[in-house]
């Protein structure tokens, strides 16, 4: 079954992370303000860095096929926002669609224009300078506070792979990013919001996976309680870092007496042979039945990112949504009870 990845023009373009940028034209940007009435059925607009245009007519051809749209935010790196328009051939495109191409999604894409926000005193910094390095034109075409809006086109990457007919379809929406550039305005936004947007994202627990006896399991188990206690710990913390009898009497005493919270582990050195027989052989020794989640990628990541050391135990709620702080290092039943009823006050 294939999947269609392209987003249409008429719809809100989405936000995501981040990419990277050389000198500039200092030519004075034209200041626009914005009446919502202008809006045609081809204004994007994208709120979270206060930018609206319009699709150029020249895309109409290619932009239900052959143009992908790539955007992020953040407010952590020197590039605040980055909105970058690719070119597909119909072969990348098919490969795109395709669950099991081989090919990186990166060497489908040919850029022809991209839009960077960043704050004015970043201009300089290495990631700017390396994405203005892409592009032969580099030009500052809006500024508000202390933020500005460069547009890059005449991409200067490698695009000799483009046959006659790609090249031509290529060269007309590069040009017509001109036709872009006189359609932009700028409009007050809230940085906040995307702060806030990233640190619900780093709080949000999600995976797909199996538990150490190889059932299936996901991140919807977070909405059996109003309250889960994760348990992070590897492998290789055994014997020596070994609380397994202390979490089993822990899940014990929430089945007992809080019918609202649930106990999980997270082995996070599984899967793998040599670490799933020395968990399991942990969890035996203890009499232990708790779930214990080999993760995912996506978990795994989540891992990486955030977690600065093992044991390491945290809350979520029934939204998959971390809450307080983590815990760190070995705990006594009694303060994992503490934490547990404190939570439970402050849901309240």
């Amino acid at each position: 079954m294939k999947k269609q990845l392209l987003l249409p023009f008429s719809i809100a373009v989405t936000f995501g992370l981040l990419f990277s940028i050389s000198a500039c034209n200092t030519e004075k940007p034209k200041q626009q303000t914005i009446s919502q009435a202008e809006n045609s059925d081809r204004t994007i607009q994208l709120d979270k860095c206060g930018l609206q245009y319009e699709a150029p007519e020249e895309w109409i051809p290619y932009e239900q096929t052959n143009i992908i749209p790539i955007t992020n935010t953040t407010t952590e790196g020197d590039i605040y926002a980055q909105i970058q328009y690719n070119y597909v051939t119909n072969e990348g495109m098919e490969q795109l669609a395709t669950f099991d191409s081989d090919t990186a999604v990166g060497e489908l894409l040919y850029p022809f224009g991209e839009i960077l926000v960043f704050k004015q005193n970043k201009l300089e910094s290495e990631s700017i300078q390396q994405e203005f390095s892409l592009y032969h034109n580099k030009q500052q075409i809006a500024s508000q506070k202390d933020y500005v809006y460069y547009m890059l086109t005449e991409y200067q990457g490698d695009i000799s792979s483009l046959q006659q007919q790609d090249l031509k379809a290529y060269q007309t929406l590069s040009d017509s990013m001109e036709t872009l550039k006189q359609t932009i305005s700028v409009y007050p936004f809230d940085e906040t919001i995307v702060a806030e947007a990233i640190d619900q994202i780093r709080r949000t627990i999600s995976f797909v996976s199996t538990t150490l006896e190889g059932e299936a399991i996901d991140s919807s188990l977070f909405g059996n309680a109003d309250l889960t206690v994760v348990n992070f710990w590897a492998s290789y913390c055994y014997p020596n870092i070994n609380e397994t009898t202390t979490l089993q009497q822990l899940k014990t005493e929430l089945e007992q007496n809080y019918d609202n919270v649930q106990f999980i582990q997270v082995v996070i050195d599984t899967p793998q042979p040599d670490a799933e027989k020395i968990s399991k052989q942990a969890k035996q020794e203890a009499n232990a039945d708790f779930i214990s989640i080999m993760p995912d990628e996506t978990l795994g990541n989540w891992i990486l990112q955030n977690l600065e050391g093992l044991p390491t135990t945290i809350l979520v709620n029934n939204q998959a949504q971390m809450v307080g702080e983590q815990i760190q290092g070995i705990q006594s039943l009694e303060n994992y009870i503490t934490i547990v009823e404190n939570a439970l006050s402050e849901q309240e």
